[in-house]
């Protein structure tokens, strides 16, 4: 099992640091992420870490930015509420176009449709649409799909934006010492642990996040601009480029290639559509392109983050359109799923005992 583990982490290792070397944006997730796709394209084998490996990860990023975390950024997060409802509403609207073409077109079930479509994070999607009665499998496919192909195309995408240079922060961070590290990751996990008790959607993250961002409003504790050791930051990208990876299984692929395509096609859809709607909220509210993209992509709550930090967007910004979105659509879609389930086990009942 050890050997496995270091075996997987190795070649997600080699990955992040051949990025690195070509200067490759977000190098240490992305490169991870392709090695390991790779590997399992080619059919190698005994690639496997276990799920905390993912979850320590989550919570170092979660770390990260609650240590950018001020009021002043608070009360800029408050003043997008509204935004972020509508970015949302009209984000879902497109999902619900490729999930009706999707279920007309592959006659799959409305279940399995609208969670195969709806943007929202891999494992809470998964989860609640097996949960609703929907094919866990296709719906695996359709976001990790989207996930991968989202992940890798916006880091290349923003970065070569015109406006890209214009963002970069100029904020000077400190590194904090060993002690300040130790407490701050300690206070971290303590914080993801509470958080994924009360069920808190992307609770390793978040929880972290949370907590770290009461201390650093401490600057007494932390200092100004404090910033965890990047040894740190480049292990958890790790972690999560070769989780996303593992989950692109070759079997799968062969098993259901006509879903493969649609996925792909529907991700494309997605990514252009919602690049099309950032532009607008750029425009209309002079946000910046960048953070506006990585708000909107459907991409997952911390890799779009991570690429807010890597970029010089606001990446407190992106974690709160992501969040948003992500709380109203497993909070609606969960309620709307059981609402569906239900009707229809009371459709099919009659059917069941009149047979």
């Amino acid at each position: 099992m050890l050997l496995r583990i270091l075996f997987t982490l190795l070649i997600g290792s080699l990955g992040g640091w051949l990025f690195a070397t070509i200067h490759s944006p977000l190098p240490w997730l992305l490169g991870a992420l392709v090695t390991t796709v790779i590997c399992n394209m080619l059919g190698v084998k005994n690639l496997w870490i276990p799920r905390w490996f993912r979850q320590a990860g989550l919570t170092v990023i979660g770390i990260t930015l609650g240590l950018r975390m001020t009021p002043e950024i608070v009360d800029t997060m408050t003043g997008h509420i509204g935004l972020m409802l509508i970015t949302t509403i009209l984000t879902i609207l497109i999902s619900l176009v490729n999930a009706w073409i999707f279920y007309k077109v592959c006659r799959v079930d409305g279940i399995t449709a609208i969670f195969s479509n709806i943007p929202g994070g891999l494992s809470e999607m998964v989860s609640v649409g097996q949960i609703a009665g929907g094919n866990q499998q296709v719906i695996t496919i359709f976001h990790s799909i989207r996930a991968i192909s989202v992940v890798l195309c916006t880091p290349y995408l923003v970065t070569f934006l015109p406006t890209h240079a214009a963002i970069q922060t100029a904020t000077t961070e400190h590194m904090l010492g060993i002690g300040q590290t130790v407490m701050i990751l300690v206070a971290g996990v303590i914080g993801a642990l509470i958080a994924s008790r009360c069920y808190i959607p992307a609770p390793f993250l978040l929880g972290a996040l949370l907590v770290t961002a009461l201390i650093s409003m401490n600057t007494s504790l932390v200092g100004e601009s404090p910033a965890l050791p990047s040894i740190l930051v480049q292990g958890a990208q790790i972690f999560i480029g070769v989780s996303i990876g593992l989950g692109f299984k070759r079997e799968d692929i062969a098993k259901n290639r006509r879903f493969f395509l649609f996925g792909l096609m529907h991700s494309l859809f997605l990514f252009v559509m919602v690049i099309a709607l950032a532009i607008g909220i750029s425009y209309v509210t002079a946000t910046d392109i960048v953070t506006a993209i990585l708000a909107t992509v459907p991409g997952g709550l911390a890799e779009m983050s991570l690429t807010a930090l890597a970029t010089g967007a606001d990446p407190l910004l992106v974690t709160a359109f992501h969040l948003f979105r992500l709380v109203l659509v497993l909070t609606l879609f969960s309620f709307g799923a059981r609402v569906w389930a239900n009707r229809h086990s009371r459709i099919k009942q009659p059917k069941e005992t009149s047979a």
